[in-house]
């Protein structure tokens, strides 16, 4: 990494510390450390005129909106958190949002961050795609694809998660690469406080260690900035962009969502979530010369949000498309 780089990645993690500091939930363990991204460029700061038109696009959209403590199972106000990243000129990205910093539980779209380690150690040759895990009964979860004891490859682990969001596939993912790893890439990214801390299960079956602390959130730019890294190729270089996209492009939960408000035209890579009153989708557009990064992390309940979300998009696109 050059002295220049590693300049912006400190800055890049000093700006995330003081922006959200109070959400650093996890303590590396002895050893483990953000791994080399030589590739990785942050993220510009928003551009104002830009954020602003998201913004108006947000409340047109009825996205501003927030959950009342009562209505939340955290028992807190929530609210939506957004962002958006022109890339229709790669050197020059131009980022823009609506409480883009804010902190909301993602559901299942955090499993793409697990995803993007798992690909990120398969381009290192720490492990590779037809290495066999077997599933254990602690990983369990309903409405899986796999069944106690079954032998699968990581690539099928994979494919079940970005695919089916298989709530039992992401418990074996998060088992193969460890989630203190899946963390240390969020922190090399400067993503300080969206550290995967919890498996997809409850409490009581959590791992030692990991029974009390805080469920996993994230922002919607720290999202952008995982996106933005995967499409440089700082995540496993030009095989890794190929293999983290092509995993995200099998999504079939988000058709009434993203894909509901994108012409037939457009291609999108994004990964979905949803539990009780969050409802989530993260990802990266191309339709010809238009392509940018989606992010929106919201605090209503599926069918709210839906809607929602896919006007929004609808709108984003025809503000960038040309």
């Amino acid at each position: 990494m050059t002295h220049t780089l590693k300049l912006c990645v400190a800055l890049a993690l000093a700006l995330s510390a003081s922006a959200s500091c109070a959400f650093a939930q996890l303590e590396l363990q002895p050893g483990v450390r953000p791994p080399e991204l030589p590739c990785f460029r942050p993220l510009p700061a928003p551009d104002p005129q830009f954020s602003e038109q998201i913004a108006g696009l947000v409340r047109q959209a009825k996205l501003d909106e927030h959950t009342s403590a009562s209505q939340n199972p955290d028992n807190e106000e929530e609210w939506s958190s957004i962002c958006v990243v022109d890339l229709s000129d790669p050197s020059r990205p131009c980022a823009g949002g609506w409480e883009a910093d804010n902190f909301v539980y993602p559901a299942s779209a955090y499993k793409m961050y697990v995803v993007g380690e798992a690909v990120r150690q398969v381009c290192a040759g720490e492990r590779g795609l037809d290495d066999i895990t077997t599933v254990s009964a602690n990983n369990m979860r309903p409405d899986t694809r796999l069944t106690t004891g079954q032998a699968v490859t990581l690539a099928e682990v994979l494919r079940l998660v970005c695919m089916y969001s298989d709530n039992t596939a992401a418990n074996v993912a998060i088992d193969i690469v460890d989630r203190q790893r899946a963390s240390a890439l969020l922190r090399a990214m400067g993503c300080i406080g969206s550290d995967v801390t919890r498996k997809f299960l409850p409490r009581s079956r959590e791992d030692a260690g990991y029974t009390t602390i805080p469920g996993t959130t994230s922002s919607a730019r720290h999202f952008a900035a995982f996106l933005w890294a995967v499409e440089t190729g700082a995540v496993g270089g030009g095989r890794g962009r190929g293999l983290i996209k092509g995993l995200l492009a099998t999504n079939i939960t988000n058709a009434d969502r993203m894909r509901a408000g994108l012409p037939p035209s457009a291609t999108i890579y994004s990964k979905t979530g949803e539990w009780d009153t969050f409802t989530s989708e993260a990802g990266i557009v191309e339709d010809g010369a238009t392509r940018y990064i989606l992010c929106i992390l919201t605090a209503m309940p599926h069918e709210q949000a839906a809607p929602r979300i896919a006007a929004f998009t609808r709108s984003v696109h025809e503000l960038l498309h040309r």
